[in-house]
């Protein structure tokens, strides 16, 4: 009777083994992952490194299609509470430009499809909060497309720790100003925007 247990486990294991060797050989059953995005994350002290930003969610309407973009703003508080951030974003199919970046609501105001995930109020001289990035940073983006955002980098005009600069001039020198000290979340907005738009562009 042992003997025929040790068989029938010897079996099992021998067809589980050529199972997971057939999956690894065969590149029709490998997952395709095409809902991730790689943008230049740019750290307070001007380090850059390549991460990653999910597409959760991608819905095309008529005139635009509706994203949630998942990403890491900030790499500089405490890992226990460097939480990621959703960005609910429309972005128009004729023009590709940005049509709506929220951080809570979607366009119909019904629906919670962000999450701002970000230190409010952000801990620079102003203290700007959530609000007021709602109510003048993000504006500042929304109608933006790829080509208004070429050149542009960082949130500044002077040249940045690490000695990033940009190549285009931003007009809005008071509303830097505003936000100097709060790089790392105006800074890896427009860089994960960057990206989403480029993909916007390849796909629609």
């Amino acid at each position: 009777m042992k003997k025929v247990l040790f068989l029938l486990i010897v079996l099992a294991s021998m067809l589980t083994l050529a199972g997971c060797n057939n999956n690894d050989d065969d590149d029709d059953d490998a997952i395709v992952r095409d809902n991730i995005l790689r943008f230049d994350h740019l750290n307070g002290h001007g380090d850059v490194v390549t991460r990653d930003a999910y597409i959760l969610f991608e819905y095309e309407m008529r005139d635009y299609v509706k994203y949630q973009l998942a990403y890491v703003a900030c790499t500089c508080r405490a890992p226990e509470v460097n939480y990621w951030k959703v960005a609910y974003v429309e972005i128009n199919k004729s023009s590709n430009d940005i049509k709506r970046i929220s951080f809570d609501q979607d366009g119909t105001g019904h629906y919670l499809a962000g999450f701002w995930g970000d230190s409010d109020p952000i801990p620079n001289p102003t203290n700007a909060t959530y609000e007021d990035m709602k109510a003048d940073f993000i504006p500042w983006l929304v109608g933006k497309d790829s080509e208004d955002l070429e050149g542009i980098e960082v949130f500044t005009n002077e040249e940045y720790v690490g000695g990033i600069q940009n190549t285009k001039t931003i007009e809005e020198q008071d509303l830097i100003d505003y936000y100097s000290g709060a790089s790392v979340t105006t800074n890896n907005m427009i860089r994960v925007m960057k990206v989403l738009l480029a993909y916007h562009e390849e796909n629609y």
